[in-house]
């Protein structure tokens, strides 16, 4: 006696979105070291932030003006304050962030205008981040140390 038989045919199925991370732990600072008060000459010194998004997603990574900018939200005017509360005068010192080595491209926080834009790999992309203090004599600063805290925010 022969059997009988029935088929049929169902999917298999997932649905993949889009996601974009910082990876705060992989984040460098941007250190300038140590610096005497009478130096003319610039200062510069690099760091890092780290991104993963989903392969060929477009993104764009801002970097805010930080906690002490001379202005509210102007990336232009960049500033870190000296850590010391007792330090009430002379206590900025104006620096500025880029994103290509050459220091000619601020890196800001306008989407489309100075924020860094590029296409995702699906893997992390290291990109540096390149500060530059001018003329740290011209501050006029208290001696200390100083410090400024950036946000970097990533727009997919």
């Amino acid at each position: 006696m022969a059997s009988a038989a029935d088929t049929t045919t169902f999917n298999v199925k997932i649905a993949i979105t889009k996601a974009c991370t910082i990876t705060a732990a992989s984040a460098t600072d941007v250190d300038f070291g140590s610096v005497l008060s009478t130096s003319t000459a610039n200062v510069d010194a690099n760091g890092s932030v780290t991104a993963q998004c989903t392969a060929l997603t477009p993104y764009n990574i801002a970097l805010s003006a930080g906690d002490n900018a001379a202005t509210a939200n102007d990336v232009t005017t960049r500033r870190m304050k000296n850590t010391d509360p007792l330090v009430t005068t002379n206590n900025f010192i104006a620096y500025q962030l880029y994103q290509d080595i050459a220091r000619s491209t601020v890196w800001g926080s306008t989407t489309g205008t100075n924020t860094l834009s590029r296409t995702a790999t699906g893997i992390n992309q290291v990109y540096p981040v390149y500060g530059r203090v001018t003329n740290p004599a011209a501050s006029n600063a208290a001696t200390g140390s100083y410090q400024d805290t950036i946000t970097a925010t990533i727009v997919y």
